[in-house]
C-alpha cells in the first residue's frame, strides 16, 4: 500500500513554511500598494488583480491546513493524531475520499517535486476530516497514489465488514 501521507514533523515543516510565504505575499502587497499611493500602478491593472487573486488563494489554504492533522491507516483505520486530539475512525466508516492540490503550501521549498495535497475524508455522518498528503505537481488527480490505496483499503475494509471475500461470488 502506497499510502504517502504527511508526518508531524513535515506537518510543522509545512506551518513554517507557510509563515514564510506569508510574509513574502505580505511584502509583495505592501510594495505594490507603495506603488499604487504614488501613482506608478493602477487599481485595476493586472498586478494588484493577481495579488488579490494569490491572496485569496492563499487565505484559503491557510484553513485547510489549519484543519488537516497528521494521519496514517493502522489495522483497519484511519488514525489521526493532531497536537490536540487522537482519534481512530473504522476505515468502513468512511465514505469518499478526495484530494485538491495545493498552491502555496510546501514542506520544502528548494524541489517542485515534494508538493502537497490536500485529502479529504468525508464520514457515513457527514463529518469531513482532513490531512495532507505527498504529490506530484502535475499528478492528476493529486496524490493518486494515495488515493489508489486508501480507496483499496476502504473497499477491502468494507468488504470485510460484510463477511465476504475479494473475489468472492456469493450465490443468492
Amino acid at each position: 500500500m502506497d499510502v504517502r501521507f504527511l508526518p508531524q514533523t513535515e506537518f510543522d515543516n509545512v506551518h513554517f513554511y507557510r509563515a514564510v510565504t506569508l510574509l513574502i505575499l505580505l511584502a509583495m502587497i505592501t510594495f505594490t500598494l507603495i506603488k499604487m499611493f504614488s501613482g506608478v500602478v493602477s487599481l485595476f491593472s493586472a498586478l494588484p488583480l493577481c495579488l488579490l487573486l494569490l491572496g485569496w488563494r492563499f487565505a484559503i489554504e491557510w484553513r485547510r491546513v489549519a484543519r488537516a492533522e497528521p494521519a496514517f491507516i493502522d489495522k483497519g483505520e484511519l488514525v489521526l493524531c493532531g497536537k490536540e486530539s487522537h482519534r481512530q475512525i473504522a476505515l468502513e466508516k468512511i465514505r469518499e475520499v478526495r484530494s485538491r492540490h495545493s498552491l502555496f503550501m510546501v514542506r520544502r521549498y528548494r524541489s517542485w517535486a515534494e508538493h502537497l495535497a490536500f485529502v479529504e475524508f468525508t464520514l457515513d455522518s457527514g463529518e469531513r476530516v482532513s490531512t495532507l498528503a505527498e504529490s506530484g505537481v502535475l499528478e492528476l488527480p493529486a496524490a493518486s497514489g494515495t488515493l489508489a490505496a486508501v480507496d483499496s483499503a476502504i473497499l477491502a475494509a468494507k468488504v470485510k465488514r460484510q463477511g465476504g471475500e475479494p473475489g468472492a461470488v456469493s450465490n443468492g
